[in-house]
């Protein structure tokens, strides 16, 4: 299925190889617990609220800022002044090719009044002899929340995603 987003004018690219075959490559980045684990930066917790793992199926994260980010002022004081400690992630899986690709369309908000950021994230994987290369992929609309983060935070993504692998298969 092609993703329907209206006009991608921006496309952020990062690729890896992992010496890990492509199967456990896969569990990771199609299960509830896989995400969670990877997802979003080491300074963010991952809950998946709604992981529907199939073309169509509906996705759901929340992303919250760890204690220990927050500082002093506490939860309190950031929500007091409008300052989200949530970022929320809804859509749904647009691509599903078991061991080749897999796509969710998504849109970030914010925890404010206003529309979100949408853009689809795919990832590619090739098996390569015994390990897999992962290629990460965004498009959406040349937003700067987006162009902000760039390819570092998929650089990132890829460097989270390679320390699990790392660690034993039985911890997955």
């Amino acid at each position: 299925m092609v993703p329907t987003q209206p006009s991608a004018d921006l496309e952020l690219v990062a690729e890896r190889s992992f010496a890990a075959n492509v199967d456990r490559v896969w569990e990771l980045c199609t299960t509830k617990r896989g995400l969670e684990r990877w997802w979003s930066p080491e300074t963010l917790r991952t809950t998946v609220t709604r992981w529907e793992g199939r073309l169509g199926g509906e996705v759901s994260m929340a992303l919250r800022y760890l204690p220990a980010m927050l500082g002093p002022k506490g939860e309190s004081e950031y929500l007091a002044a409008g300052i989200p400690i949530t970022l929320r992630l809804h859509g749904r899986v647009v691509e599903w090719e078991r061991h080749r690709r897999v796509a969710f369309e998504l849109t970030l908000t914010l925890d404010r009044a206003g529309a979100g950021i949408t853009n689809v994230t795919r990832l590619e994987f090739e098996p390569l002899g015994p390990g897999t290369l992962v290629r990460l992929v965004v498009t959406g609309k040349s937003e700067p929340h987006l162009v902000t983060l760039g390819k570092t935070n998929l650089e990132g993504q890829l460097d989270r995603l390679g320390r699990c692998l790392d660690e034993s298969p039985a911890s997955t």
